[in-house]
């Protein structure tokens, strides 16, 4: 009995159907880690080759955003799980010290980010196309399991895969070929890896508009959205798994919240604010032009109110 005289709750043993749920989800972020790094290390040596500048970087930047990952993982996997060969750790240890010694210090994105970003500095950011087309081969290079029957994703599998890709761009008159930005939706699972994302991000990360929006929503019972000027255009596009393409798709409620976008879908959603590939293009969108900056409809935000918001992500972190 326990100190307020009651019997303790009867522990179950957990059902076999469980045990193989538990193991296929441990082991998923290693394997899938497994595959995405294999397959940067092949795009690595072909760029060497293609002479991609800063590729050395990306590829950093890659391995250790994979790593801190796996760190904060449950259960925490250390980066020699994410490595079939010693001798390819051995290597990429050599080439690679940064990623291997600061994997416990959050990045700024997460993987499928920094993959879209270096997809657009191989083909410039006007070739949507080819940029979709790049990283669509990326991942059916990864030979992932089939997709459990009936579900429209890997709903339980860590793909490392963002569910979603989104450009934005300030469309004017005197502009012909606007600047487009690329974002991803948070390609981490699990409540607590993503909470730990969005609150670096809107510490460290994103433009102060967008971390105000994010962190009102997250942290304030009223939340407080800002708006675009209209010249500035979003699009979303969602991968079919059956075609292996990407289609369009419309913004979600969180989005029509945070940003004003139109026509949003109203439904439900299960994606905490801050998931969706929407807040990293149009961060960078404000980020690199002024015109957006100035005409922004940006309701509440004043800097007292965003480093108030700004002491509660610390506190979460």
């Amino acid at each position: 009995m326990n100190n307020f005289g009651q019997l303790p709750p009867i522990r179950r043993n957990p059902t076999p159907t469980y045990l193989k749920w538990r193991r296929r989800n441990d082991g998923s972020l290693k394997s899938s880690g497994t595959a995405f790094i294999r397959q940067v290390i092949k795009l690595w040596r072909r760029s060497l080759e293609m002479e991609v500048d800063g590729i050395q970087d990306y590829v950093n930047m890659l391995l250790r955003s994979i790593f801190f990952l796996g760190h904060i993982h449950d259960p925490s996997l250390h980066p020699t799980d994410f490595f079939e060969s010693p001798e390819l750790w051995n290597k990429l240890t050599r080439r690679f010290p940064q990623a291997f010694h600061n994997y416990k210090y959050p990045p700024h994105r997460t993987p499928f980010s920094i993959l879209l970003t270096l997809a657009v500095r191989i083909y410039g950011h006007e070739d949507e196309d080819e940029i979709k087309d790049f990283l669509l081969n990326f991942l059916e290079a990864l030979t992932l399991p089939p997709r459990i029957k009936g579900a429209s994703n890997y709903t339980h599998y860590y793909t490392l895969e963002a569910t979603v890709i989104a450009v934005c761009y300030n469309e004017t008159s005197g502009d012909l070929r606007p600047v487009k930005y690329y974002g991803a939706s948070l390609s981490c699972r699990g409540e607590r890896e993503k909470n730990i994302m969005i609150n670096w991000s809107c510490l460290h990360v994103w433009h102060d508009y967008v971390s105000y929006a994010v962190l009102s929503f997250r942290h304030d019972e009223q939340g407080n959205g800002i708006r675009f000027p209209v010249t500035v255009k979003c699009r979303a596009f969602y991968r079919n798994y059956q075609t292996n393409r990407y289609e369009d798709r419309r913004p979600c409620k969180n989005c029509g919240d945070l940003f004003s976008l139109s026509n949003p879908e109203m439904d439900r959603n299960d994606f905490p604010y801050g998931n969706c590939a929407e807040t990293e293009c149009l961060s960078k969108l404000i980020f690199n032009d002024q015109d957006v900056r100035n005409n922004m409809i940006l309701g509440s935000y004043t800097m007292e109110n965003l480093n108030s918001l700004r002491k509660m992500a610390k506190n979460a972190l």
